[in-house]
């Protein structure tokens, strides 16, 4: 069987009573490193000098008292075992070395208790030496973590619901003050300040989250705002934390961050995203009353002019005799110029704004326009179910036929279609446009191209009614590009329509 090392400092002045103990040692199967000293200068450097497992001391060495040795043993390493050895069993002298802190009191006229006593102090001292050591490993990580969360951008805390209902604070960092603009105590010691400093409008979605991260012990992410600053400055917040279940409640433990950038700037970019809108949508107005303005001058001007050209040539002609045929030819071709002129201000006008538009609805336009396409192109353009009542405001029936005619450009540009199907169709929520082709499809990536800027103007065009845009397509399969605008939008155009005619 292996021996057992076992250092062994000795406070004896009797060689045979050392010799007797070491024996006894080695008979149970300790190998024994060991000093002797007999003073307590001696005994302080072997201490300070060397490691021991163990001391054992006789109770009255001569050069000063064992309790001496046991307070010196005591103050330079309090989990060195020490144990009395005497020849001497006088209750008094056991009472005393037991209460000063020796470890036993063992007579060394029979040492069967010396093995156990040894064995029993010495895993005592390991207990006692590991205990300490966790606590400063303890106490260290408690310092490294304090410098951490002292060093975050926030606020640590521990929240505590009750099963009552009950809330406290069992831990709040020293980021609270710079956050909160309160001690760490402060709100220790009264929990209803957070509460009280939330804004009245965020208040109940605070509560909300709380109560369902509590239900669900979900970890709770929540945005909201601060009053009651010292500063008097409104404050934005980020809560992020997770529950967990406690006999008396719910506990969270988490971060507390402030936002008031962020936020900001997410709220001057959506101010800025609506000012950006509404100026495409005064564009949009602005471009569609030139083309109306542009299409009545073309119309009504320039055909005038044409027509009063035409009656004109007529009138000349009538009065050329036939001794004139090349002045007559002449005429003929000024005259057939002039048609193809009305013809063309014509088409100019359709284009710059349908007529059918104004004078018989999106319908009619609609249905126009698809047979002008079909002609034009040779793709054959079909209108299934077409709902003859549909009937909506001019800002929404230009939004509508404009997107038709975006989808028609983009099936003739890149499609490669045979066919196209539409159908324009009035529902309870909303009016619908649908329009499919069979040609090759459209991939991910080409929807999201750069410069893909007819889908992005069907997109803007939607979203200033409110409205959605749905494009469902594969490689092969073709493409169906759906558009609803709600009747509310649809409603409150009619509404402004009216004011909107006054300007």
């Amino acid at each position: 069987m292996p021996q057992t090392k076992l250092r062994v400092l000795f406070v004896e002045a009797s060689q045979d009573d050392l010799h007797q103990t070491l024996a006894k040692l080695g008979d149970n199967d300790y190998l024994v490193e060991h000093q002797r000293v007999e003073d307590a200068d001696a005994m302080k450097a072997a201490l300070l000098g060397d490691q021991w497992d163990i001391v054992l001391c006789s109770y009255n060495p001569p050069a000063f008292g064992g309790l001496e040795a046991l307070s010196i043993v005591q103050s330079l390493n309090p989990d060195l075992p020490f144990l009395f050895l005497s020849h001497n069993l006088r209750e008094e002298n056991i009472i005393s070395a037991i209460q000063a802190g020796a470890g036993d009191y063992i007579f060394k006229g029979s040492l069967n208790r010396l093995i156990p006593a040894i064995e029993h102090y010495l895993s005592e001292a390991n207990i006692r030496r590991e205990h300490r050591q966790m606590l400063l490993d303890l106490k260290e990580n408690q310092t490294r973590l304090q410098a951490l969360i002292s060093n975050l951008p926030g606020m640590a805390y521990q929240l505590l619901q009750t099963n009552a209902g009950e809330i406290s604070y069992p831990y709040v960092s020293e980021g609270c003050h710079a956050l909160l603009g309160i001690h760490p105590q402060e709100l220790e010691r009264d929990p209803s300040l957070f509460t009280n400093m939330l804004h009245p409008a965020d208040l109940d979605s605070y509560r909300q989250a709380m109560l369902s991260s509590a239900k669900n012990l979900d970890f709770l992410y929540w945005e909201g705002r601060i009053n009651s600053l010292p500063d008097g400055e409104t404050r934005w917040v980020n809560l992020r934390c997770c529950p967990r279940k406690m006999p008396q409640g719910v506990q969270w433990e988490g971060m507390m961050f402030n936002i008031t950038e962020r936020k900001l700037a997410e709220i001057e970019i959506i101010r800025s995203r609506e000012q950006l809108r509404e100026l495409s949508d005064h564009i949009q107005d602005v471009r569609e009353q030139e083309r109306l303005s542009l299409a009545r001058e073309v119309h009504d001007d320039m055909g005038s002019m044409l027509t009063a050209i035409k009656m004109d040539i007529a009138w000349l002609n009538s009065r050329l005799t036939s001794q004139e045929p090349a002045l007559t030819a002449k005429i003929k071709d000024v005259e057939n110029l002039v048609t193809r002129c009305a013809a063309a201000a014509s088409n100019i006008s359709r284009n710059l704004r349908p007529s059918a538009l104004d004078c018989f609805g999106i319908v009619a336009a609609i249905e126009v326009e698809a047979s002008e396409f079909e002609q034009r192109t040779g793709i054959t353009c079909l209108l299934d179910t077409v709902d003859e009542g549909v009937a909506v405001p001019p800002n929404i029936a230009i939004t509508l036929f404009r997107i038709f005619q975006e989808a028609l450009n983009n099936i003739m540009k890149h499609a490669q279609a045979s066919k196209v199907r539409v159908l324009i169709h009035n529902r309870i929520h909303s009016v619908e446009l649908t329009v499919s082709d069979n040609g090759c499809g459209l991939s991910e990536p080409d929807r999201l191209k750069p410069r893909s800027f007819g889908l992005r103007g069907i997109q803007e065009r939607v979203e200033r009614f409110a409205g959605e845009v749905r494009i469902s397509s594969k490689p092969g399969q073709g493409t169906t590009i759906a558009v609803s605008i709600p009747q509310a939008a649809i409603e409150t155009e009619r509404t402004l329509a009216p004011q909107q005619s006054l300007f």
